[in-house]
């Protein structure tokens, strides 16, 4: 074996110093004489250095362990999230009773209020199968059961994804792909389709589905809507004005090849223009870093991106700095993020173009007590500019009381695109954390609207 070794290392061991040498050979000789060794085959050898990437990931929790009572969870983080639930949950059995009682006794507010707490009681009981607090006791728990079946499925896969994400274990799924060679095709059906062709790695589990799709939610909600292979077609999901909106859009988003250009080049690095998305009343997608968009830069390789995230939470991820306004520079996009209201936003962002400018609001809130009236000077600026604003909602509750808030206040503007469920929705649950039994999914549904345009047509003569 050694001899035949020899021919292969016989030009390295010309540039090396004779005795460098004669080691590089006996240890040449040595590897060949042990890898015949029977102990080989059934003896694991670990590598005397590990990979430095890989071993930075140590699991606190194996993939078979990831089920525990949120109070008894080695984790502190959760057992805090048990705390804040006991602290400010309530317990469905006392509300109920409560209820129940105040609508048989004429008695002043005051005296309801007083009456109320002194019977609730916080929910500190824990499910066994699903490990959250939901009853002030197990004899409430029991009483309970028949209406708790309905949701504990779902508070345990909240409760074993949560501790999944925090396992410590390296998360081969957020592994993204990069830049897609311009004539490989995308396709937008769903999310199985999506992460097939654009290259991500193979998703084992749902749970590694509702990790990924939390997170691209935003990025591809957006790009579902805009790109030329969108799942949103005339007549089902579009409206015709719908259509035209998003033509003038997506001939920006998908010029003609640029000539001189070759498939080696990078189509980034040509792009020829801006489009501007505002994220209004931006929260969570504010917050995730600059690379997760980049996958919706991938579906456009030839448009410059400025995403704008405008609102009191618009903050940028990773950063302590307490600036109003900053930018962002990233690849191909350019993120501005303004803490201030967008009505004082508007002058300073204008003039606006159909073709170049589209508005997102996710979850906006348009109908809640907390935020409509937050909205009420926002809605007819942005109808004014006559571009397509798009919002989402947590559930079909929350999207239908948005249409109707719209449809009720009497603005001139057309339908783009009907309420419907969300292709691209996050297919994680999302817990109420003062009441367990109600949950949502981020982005669940989709509409779209515009200004009114009218046509301008010559008068009969």
């Amino acid at each position: 074996m050694a001899s035949r070794l020899r021919p292969v290392l016989a030009p390295a061991l010309r540039i090396l110093p004779r005795t460098a040498a004669a080691r590089v050979s006996s240890a040449a000789a040595i590897s060949a004489r042990r890898s015949l060794s029977l102990k080989s085959f059934f003896t694991s050898r670990k590598p005397a250095t590990s990979d430095p990437f890989t071993s930075q990931f140590e699991p606190v929790l194996e993939q078979a362990d990831l089920f525990h009572p949120l109070s008894k969870s080695p984790l502190a983080p959760v057992r805090a999230k048990a705390d804040w639930i006991a602290a400010h949950g309530t317990c469905p059995v006392c509300k109920e009773q409560d209820s129940h009682s105040h609508s048989h006794s004429e008695i002043s507010e005051a005296a309801e209020t007083e009456k109320s707490k002194s019977k609730s009681k916080p929910p500190t009981y824990e499910c066994p199968d699903c490990g959250y607090p939901t009853h002030c006791s197990e004899e409430h728990y029991k009483m309970d059961k028949e209406h708790h079946k309905h949701v504990c499925g779902t508070l345990r896969e909240v409760n074993e994804d949560e501790h999944d994400l925090r396992s410590g274990r390296r998360m081969k799924e957020f592994e993204f792909p990069g830049a897609q060679h311009r004539d490989e095709a995308v396709n937008l059906s769903n999310w199985d389709t999506f992460l097939y062709t654009r290259g991500f790695l193979s998703m084992n589990s749902e749970r590694s589905m509702r990790h990924v799709s939390h997170v691209l939610t935003y990025p591809l909600t957006i790009g579902s809507v805009l790109h030329q292979s969108s799942p949103y077609q005339l007549g089902k999901d579009l409206t015709v004005e719908g259509l035209k909106s998003l033509a003038a859009l997506r001939h920006t988003l998908h010029p003609a090849m640029i000539p001189g250009i070759t498939q080696s080049q990078d189509l980034r690095s040509t792009a020829t223009h801006t489009v501007r998305i505002f994220c209004l009343g931006a929260r969570a997608e504010s917050h995730l870093p600059p690379h997760i968009y980049m996958q919706l830069a991938y579906l456009f390789p030839t448009t410059a991106f400025q995403i704008h995230f405008v609102g009191p939470d618009a903050i940028p991820p990773h950063t302590k700095s307490t600036e109003s306004h900053q930018h962002v520079h990233y690849e191909q996009m350019t993120f501005v993020y303004d803490n201030s209201r967008y009505e004082s936003y508007h002058a300073e962002a204008g003039p606006f173009n159909p073709y170049y400018d589209v508005f997102f609001l996710f979850s906006p809130g348009l109908a809640h007590p907390s935020t409509k009236d937050m909205w009420k000077p926002t809605i007819p600026l942005l109808l004014d500019t006559k571009c397509a604003i798009f919002g989402t909602g947590f559930d079909e509750r929350d999207v239908m009381n948005d249409v109707a808030e719209i449809e009720n206040a009497g603005y001139e503007l057309d339908w783009l695109m009907k309420p419907r469920e969300n292709v691209f929705r996050s297919l994680k649950h999302e817990i109420n954390m003062t009441d367990v039994r109600q949950s949502a999914q981020c982005n669940w549904g989709i509409w779209g609207i515009r200004g009114r345009r009218y046509d301008v047509r010559p008068s009969d003569q």
